[in-house]
């Protein structure tokens, strides 16, 4: 607390006092108020991602969201010292970095497909490029990297992942007084031969602005997203441009290494935020879903397991992932999660899609499951789509939304045109995948489809795969969901599935081989 003095008398004192706390509570009120708006935007991103198969809202923002809070917490204690009876850190709201947070709330508001806030990435050295945070298939944090040997905090990662922007509060007079301690070391002096008071270089690469910059923009090259690095922007809200031309040769240093330079305040204020704003800031993917749907053979057991329709009860002969399936229908149905997903969409599969099904459905289904997927997937039936989803619906705890399309079309890709779309690279690519999802993959982004799957490990394969291509020319990547969980078959006890055995040799005429003698009297046996 500052005493009454000759210099201080008792009125200022109490004058400084009111304006500090005045100070104090304006900062606390506008840090409120982008803690609210942040709430708002956070339980978007939930709705935005829910039904994927990664948990993601936490990541986007938690950095963020606890640096904020951590700030408020400052000042509030602050508040409650320049209130009490003996007033501390008078000088603390002066100093509170609310400013910078809300330069980046700002930044963010302006951005689209936010990635994540207050990201850090490595800074290399970088032996190879590594995967950056953001969406190629699907949205993935990227590679995971140790930071002990330096990180570099990107604000905003926004555009699905390729921008990355900077906030520094610097200002023109901070810079001068860098170009000041820069210009000691560099050995200016008033005894140069040629009268030249300026700086004996021009090299700005002590100046802390500059490296920051140089670092950006380094550590940028490092990362990789849809064979491309990140697009960086520089974002200096207090620096004014055009005022100092000593402050403009620093920008202009910083923005040779490819740097986006942003200076001042924009010329209108950020939107408030509204609903509309939010689903620029965090779009849904499933906004951008195709209209005609391709689904893999994941899917199809999905569409007709007894663990989606029924109530399961465990048994004896069930095993840990029996057990495990049954537990997590009981937290989240899985057709609450696919209904919603396909709406009234055509869906289609490929033919290696529709054959391994049926071959799974064939080796293990019980009798319920073989009559569900008879009615998803049999196109021959005479059964109309009204129809199909009747019966379906006698077959199912949950309700059939009337508008399901089924039966799922079964394409065949070796008649299809459209996978001649796909390079060459992207081919040979694609073939490091096993069937079925070879093709279905391959047909649904050469007929640009979306592909939903249940085998998110798959897809992650495939993007890393596509990743080390130099560039996929005018394709644009495949648009695939994967669902956050999967639902196989029931099916029936080991011991009483049907098995196939051969007979060995020419048995033609009778057996010879002992195939009849050993598996003949054996139900569950087909002998061919």
């Amino acid at each position: 607390m500052a005493f009454p003095t000759d210099n201080n008398p008792p009125d200022e004192a109490a004058e400084d006092l009111a304006a500090k706390v005045a100070a104090c509570k304006g900062l606390l009120r506008r840090g409120k108020l982008i803690q609210s708006e942040l709430q708002h935007f956070i339980a978007h991103v939930e709705e935005a991602y829910s039904d994927y198969f990664q948990h993601m809202p936490t990541y986007v923002h938690a950095s963020y969201s606890s640096e904020l809070r951590t700030e408020m917490e400052s000042l509030e204690k602050t508040l409650i010292d320049l209130q009490s009876p003996n007033p501390q850190g008078l000088n603390h709201s002066q100093s509170s970095n609310l400013v910078f947070f809300e330069s980046i709330w700002d930044t963010a508001k302006r951005s689209r497909d936010i990635v994540r806030l207050r990201c850090a990435v490595f800074t290399g050295p970088f032996k190879k490029q590594i995967l950056a945070p953001g969406t190629r298939i699907v949205r993935t944090q990227g590679q995971s990297q140790s930071t002990k040997s330096g990180s570099l905090i990107i604000d905003v990662v926004a555009d699905g992942g390729h921008s990355w922007y900077k906030v520094s509060s610097t200002t023109n007079k901070r810079v001068l007084f860098d170009l000041a301690k820069e210009a000691i070391y560099w050995g200016e002096s008033d005894d140069d031969e040629n009268g030249d008071t300026e700086t004996t270089t021009q090299d700005y690469s002590d100046v802390p602005l500059v490296k920051l910059a140089k670092t950006l923009a380094n550590t940028a090259k490092g990362y990789r997203i849809q064979s491309k690095s990140p697009i960086t922007y520089l974002i200096l809200p207090r620096i004014q441009e055009c005022v100092l031309p000593e402050v403009d040769k620093i920008l202009e240093a910083c923005r040779q290494f490819g740097v986006n330079v942003l200076c001042g305040q924009p010329s209108f204020p950020a939107e408030p935020l509204s609903d509309e704003l939010l689903h620029v800031m965090a779009p849904s993917p499933k906004t951008n879903f195709s209209e005609v749907l391709n689904v893999d053979t994941s899917l199809l057991v999905a569409l007709a397991s007894d663990f989606s329709h029924t109530k399961v009860t465990k048994q004896p002969w069930f095993s840990a992932t029996h057990e495990s399936h049954t537990d997590l229908e009981t937290e989240q149905p899985m057709l609450s999660l696919v209904y919603p997903m396909i709406g009234n969409r055509k869906l289609v599969c490929t033919k290696e899609a529709a054959d391994t099904f049926l071959h799974i459905v064939d080796t293990l289904a019980t009798d319920t499951e073989k009559a569900r997927a008879y009615l998803v997937l049999s196109p021959d039936s005479g059964k109309s789509q009204e129809q199909r989803v009747e019966e379906l619906q006698s077959f199912s705890v949950h309700d059939v939304p009337s508008h399901l399309q089924l039966p799922v079309s079964i394409i065949d890709v070796n008649e299809n045109h459209s996978r001649y779309r796909l390079t060459n690279p992207v081919k040979k690519t694609l073939e490091t995948l096993l069937n079925p999802g070879r093709s279905v993959f391959s047909y649904g982004w050469a007929a640009g489809l979306t592909t939903l799957t249940c085998n998110s490990v798959v897809v992650k394969q495939l993007e890393k795969e596509l990743e080390k291509l130099p560039t996929l020319g005018d394709l644009p990547w495949p648009s695939i969901w994967a669902l956050p969980t999967s639902r196989p078959f029931v099916g029936i006890p080991r011991n009483s599935r049907k098995q196939i055995r051969k007979h060995i040799g020419d048995c033609s005429v009778s057996c010879t081989c002992g195939t009849d003698e050993l598996y003949g009297q054996r139900s569950n046996v087909t002998i061919i």
